[in-house]
């Protein structure tokens, strides 16, 4: 098992090392084959990403991870976990823990509440962890009962079974009076939902290392035994019946979804066969502090990805440019804006102006003209993670002097804290908290 951190660099060298700076050092094998994910990647696509950057200084051939966290495979079973870097050194475990306590968070999150102790418990890299909790949801729906239904079959049996087929019994046996042409149906397992999850547990158990997962992946196929694993996925997806009888399937199915499109060996060609789990970190932080600041700001309701505002509110009797920011907070009259930024910021740094972007700074400005014109006290804040570089607040930053105000403040994952001035309206609900517990 490997690491290696976000915008880390990836060389070629004569062993396999993860580096104390969050860079990795690869085989020229295993650098080859994390070359295919470069192949992989749709450019076509108005929202494609690249995971990585192929660079070549000084004829050194080199790959550059871009913001994206997750885990990628090699065929030969060396795992290569990016982990998110909030500081100058890289903390494997420590970063390790962050990320699955932050993927629980996402609203198509593979993990869910329990992983992160499981993680601290068997010590288990972050993609055996995943196969563990599709094995362990499907082990759950086997208890609840696999469904089944009547399936339409045709046989040539020793006795009458349902309808008699007489065209095709006098074709067969017209020399043998032992046997009939039955069609009947038979009440059975073979369903496309079934399918899809024997497909998966097929791609588990040539995936896994884990001992404790190859032996629970081998009873589960035990059960689902006498059903035939998917051929093409999307044709049973398409062709999956969501009646009561499936009901308790659904926790597994978003699992069982990226195993077969994302993390299924058997769709690629050659011997460099990669799979990969891999998430946008922007938006992994922005689904994490969505989702903790509720617990922390109680009398404010929090909107994720709020709309309704547009920059232009009139061209051609149409509005254009809609803005949405990552998060709304609103107590009575009141209205607070925010976004979230995944970068690290350095308090220190002025001239740099701290690594802020002017273009996060006017895209704030926006939102106090359209969405709180209305307030005599304007208060838009920009997030950043908390790191050993940023640790307070950074003084106000005034659009207009006495009241429209930008706050940029660091967000504690440790913690699960947003530190904020003491001038900010959200300062005092904070303090009525502390003050009640």
């Amino acid at each position: 098992m490997l690491s290696v951190a976000e915008y880390g660099r990836i060389y070629k060298a004569d062993v396999d090392e993860s580096l104390p700076d969050g860079n990795l050092r690869l085989t020229k094998k295993h650098f080859t084959a994390l070359l295919t994910l470069l192949d992989h990647d749709d450019d076509d696509s108005p929202n494609y990403a690249p995971v990585f950057t192929y660079l070549r200084p000084k004829g050194v051939e080199q790959l550059r991870v871009q913001n994206f966290v997750g885990v990628v495979r090699l065929a030969d079973g060396v795992q290569i976990e990016v982990l998110p870097k909030i500081s100058k050194r890289l903390e494997h475990e420590h970063a390790r823990k962050l990320l699955v306590k932050m993927l629980i968070e996402l609203s198509d999150s593979p993990f869910f509440e329990g992983t992160a102790a499981d993680l601290e418990a068997h010590d288990m890299p972050i993609f055996e962890l995943l196969l563990r909790c599709y094995l362990e949801q499907v082990t759950t729906l086997v208890k609840k009962g696999i469904a089944r239904t009547y399936v339409a079959r045709e046989d040539n049996l020793v006795f009458l079974r349902g309808k008699l087929q007489m065209t095709e019994h006098i074709r067969r046996n017209s020399y043998n009076a032992a046997r009939v042409f039955c069609e009947f149906d038979e009440y059975d397992a073979d369903r496309p939902i079934n399918r899809l999850i024997k497909g998966a547990l097929c791609i588990v158990s040539k995936l896994s290392r884990d001992a404790g997962n190859q032996q629970r992946c081998r009873e589960l196929l035990f059960w689902f035994d006498n059903v035939p694993s998917t051929t093409d996925p999307r044709v049973d997806f398409q062709r999956m019946r969501r009646d009561r009888l499936v009901q308790h399937y659904a926790p597994a199915m978003p699992l069982c979804k990226l195993i077969l499109y994302q993390l299924n060996p058997l769709t690629q060609q050659g011997e460099n066969q990669v799979v990969s789990m891999l998430f946008p970190m922007e938006k992994v932080f922005e689904a994490f502090v969505a989702a903790k600041l509720p617990r922390q700001l109680v009398s404010w309701r929090i909107s994720a990805q709020a709309t309704g505002k547009a920059l232009i509110d009139d061209h051609l009797k149409r509005r254009m440019f809609n803005l949405k920011p990552d998060l709304l907070f609103t107590r009575s009259q009141q209205h607070v804006i925010a976004d979230t930024k995944w970068k690290l910021v350095n308090q220190t740094v002025r001239s740099d102006k701290y690594g802020i972007s002017q273009a996060d700074i006017y895209q704030l400005f926006g939102y106090t003209k359209k969405y709180l014109r209305n307030q005599q006290q304007r208060e838009v804040l920009l997030i950043y993670p908390a790191s050993d570089t940023f640790t307070e607040p950074l003084a106000p930053f005034w659009y207009r002097k006495g009241n429209e105000v930008l706050y940029v403040v660091p967000y504690d994952l440790n913690s699960e804290t947003l530190i904020l001035p003491t001038e900010s309206l959200l300062t005092e609900d904070v303090h009525q908290v502390a003050q009640f517990s």
